[in-house]
């Protein structure tokens, strides 16, 4: 089917969500089918559809809007692989296919699962990447800091917003 992986502004870490569904609610609601648990997030904020071979993202009248990548999003628009939506202060970032089993997780007890803590890709933590998991965060190597590439391309290049040092070469 389809995932998102899911990031807030200003914390650290990610979660994925399956899209299980062929209308998935995105919303601060724990009864939503993707919860992000935000104030910047409306309770009912979008709602992802698969449409035919196709996915789409209607906003439900959100407070903040819903933007996939510099857009607004009036009504629907369409979702390609790696389109980023961004809701309130999440950004998911939108995948064809069905999501890594490793990575599929039951909800807590509170129905939330969005986990804000150490980002996927930090080998001193020992966590191990698996076969064809795609490359998500990369360590900049003059200051460290983890960098996002989950909504770049293949030899896309940037700089850190830290040290300025050029990435993706």
């Amino acid at each position: 089917m389809a995932f998102v992986t899911i990031r807030v502004k200003g914390s650290e870490g990610y979660t994925r969500a399956p899209l299980g569904k062929d209308r998935c609610i995105v919303g601060r609601s724990s009864s939503a089918e993707v919860s992000i648990p935000h104030s910047s997030v409306s309770r009912e904020h979008c709602v992802l559809v698969l449409d035919g071979e196709s996915w789409r993202v209607d906003d439900l009248g959100s407070a903040n809007g819903t933007w996939v990548g510099k857009d607004r999003v009036q009504g629907s628009a369409p979702l390609a692989e790696r389109s980023i939506i961004k809701c309130g202060k999440a950004r998911l970032t939108f995948h064809v296919g069905e999501m890594p089993a490793e990575t599929v997780r039951e909800a807590d007890d509170d129905g939330l699962d969005l986990d804000l803590g150490d980002g996927p890709d930090d080998a001193a933590a020992g966590e191990a990447r698996l076969p064809g998991d795609p490359l998500m965060a990369t360590r900049c190597a003059g200051c460290g800091m983890w960098l996002s590439t989950a909504h770049r391309g293949p030899g896309e290049t940037w700089n850190c917003p830290r040290c300025g040092r050029r990435q993706g070469d």
